[in-house]
């Protein structure tokens, strides 16, 4: 009877095939591998804004000496938002637009409502869309490069670089 039980074994039944299981280990395999990039990842940010070319003779000209530009940021970004950040800015008319890569020149303390900023940098004749809310003002210098009379008065959006964020914060933070 010894001999009997030492040639029984369990018999277990194979639930799964071996293309199946390996399958699986390697989607367990991408799933680690996307999660760690996910982890670790970094995404840039940016804050966005509109703004005005100042014509030359304007209050800000004669202290920077060449074409500057001011520009209204929201200001939730007013954390992020100092001297020396990235700024691309975007101007023209519909099919002549112009790029200009620069850096912020000075921010402005505080955050400015709409009439005040209307009246501190001569806005008046300015459409009233460019600035509809409180916003935070970053001046920027564009540099002797363009042509003075062209682009004087000329509406613009910007971009600032702000930094970056983790990807995982920036998937967690919008649910």
């Amino acid at each position: 009877m010894a001999y009997k039980r030492s040639r029984e074994k369990d018999v277990v039944p194979r639930l799964i095939s071996w293309p199946i299981i390996t399958c699986l280990w390697l989607l367990l395999g991408v799933f680690l591998t996307a999660g760690f990039f996910v982890w670790y990842a970094q995404v840039p940010t940016y804050a966005s804004g509109s703004g005005i070319i100042l014509a030359r003779g304007d209050m800000l000209q004669p202290a920077y000496g060449e074409m500057v530009a001011i520009v209204f940021l929201p200001p939730s970004q007013s954390t992020r938002i100092r001297v020396g950040l990235p700024i691309d800015i975007q101007f023209g008319s519909a099919g002549r637009h112009v790029h200009v890569h620069s850096t912020i020149d000075q921010v402005e303390p505080g955050i400015m409502g709409p009439d005040a900023a209307r009246q501190r940098y001569g806005l008046d004749g300015v459409s009233t869309l460019l600035i509809t809310q409180p916003s935070m003002v970053a001046i920027i210098k564009l540099g002797t490069a363009l042509p003075t009379t062209a682009n004087a008065g000329s509406l613009l959006t910007a971009r600032v670089d702000t930094g970056s964020q983790r990807l995982l914060t920036l998937l967690l933070g919008s649910i």
